[in-house]
C-alpha cells in the first residue's frame, strides 16, 4: 500500500476549503463536454466502453467519482464499485452524487478491498494516472488481485504510461512485459500513438482482456 507520505499528499486535494467547489466544477465541466476527453489519445477507456459492453465496473482510485457515475449514468452500469484510498474524496462525491445508489463507494486501498468483491460477471476495471504513483510492489498486489477475482472476459482499461524499460522521474513506467508477466492470461493492446513529453519518450494507455 502506498506509503504515509504519499497517500497525505493525495489526500490534500481534497481538505483544501474550496475543494468540494472546485471538484463540483470539474464534474459539470466534464458532463457539459459529454466526457469527450475519455477518447484522447492517451485514454482507452472511451474505446473500451465502445466496445465491450458491460454493465458492472470497478474503478480504481476513484476520486471524486466522477468516472464510476458516468458508467451508471451515461452507460448504464447497473453496479460499480469505486476504490478510493481518501475518504475526502469519497465524501465529496457523495455530496456531488447524493442520489446515485449504484455507485459503491469503499474507503481503503485497492489490492486489498478488490479480493473482497463478488463478482459474477466479466467487469470492467479502470484506472486514470493512479498506478504509476505506487510502488512496484503495491501495482503487482493490485493485479494480481484482479486476476485472481474477474471473471473470464473482464477489461482492464488503464491510462498509465508504458515505456522500453523502467524509468522513475516523477512517475513509475514499466515496460510492456512487465504488465504482461503479471497478467499472463489476459490479452492486451497498448496505444503507442501518444507520446509523453515529461518524461519522454514514453507512451502511455493500454487496454487488457483476460481470456
Amino acid at each position: 500500500m502506498p506509503n504515509a507520505e504519499s497517500l497525505n499528499q493525495h489526500n490534500q486535494n481534497y481538505v483544501l476549503d474550496d475543494a468540494f467547489e472546485k471538484e463540483k466544477k470539474a464534474h459539470l465541466e466534464h458532463n457539459s463536454e459529454n466526457f469527450k476527453f475519455i477518447y484522447q489519445e492517451d485514454i482507452p477507456h472511451g474505446d473500451a466502453l465502445d466496445k465491450y459492453t458491460l454493465t458492472c465496473g470497478v474503478d480504481i482510485g476513484s476520486g471524486t467519482g466522477w468516472f464510476a457515475n458516468y458508467l451508471v449514468e451515461q452507460r448504464k452500469y447497473k453496479k460499480v464499485y469505486a476504490i478510493e484510498p481518501s475518504e475526502s474524496a469519497i465524501e465529496i462525491a457523495k455530496k456531488i452524487y447524493p442520489n446515485n445508489k449504484k455507485v459503491k463507494y469503499i474507503n481503503g486501498f485497492a489490492e486489498e478491498e478488490i479480493t473482497k468483491l463478488k463478482l459474477t460477471k466479466p467487469t470492467f476495471f479502470s484506472t486514470m494516472c493512479c498506478l504509476a504513483h505506487l510502488e512496484d510492489d503495491d501495482v503487482s498486489g493490485i493485479l494480481k488481485s484482479i486476476d485472481t477475482i474477474a471473471p473470464i472476459g473482464s477489461v482492464l482499461a488503464c491510462s498509465e504510461p508504458w515505456g522500453d524499460f523502467y524509468h522513475r522521474l516523477c512517475w513509475n513506467i514499466r515496460p510492456p512485459e512487465w504488465w504482461s508477466e503479471i497478467l499472463a492470461d489476459w490479452e492486451f493492446e497498448f496505444y503507442n500513438d501518444y507520446i509523453l513529453t515529461d518524461p519522454p519518450g514514453r507512451s502511455k494507455g493500454f487496454i487488457a482482456i483476460k481470456t
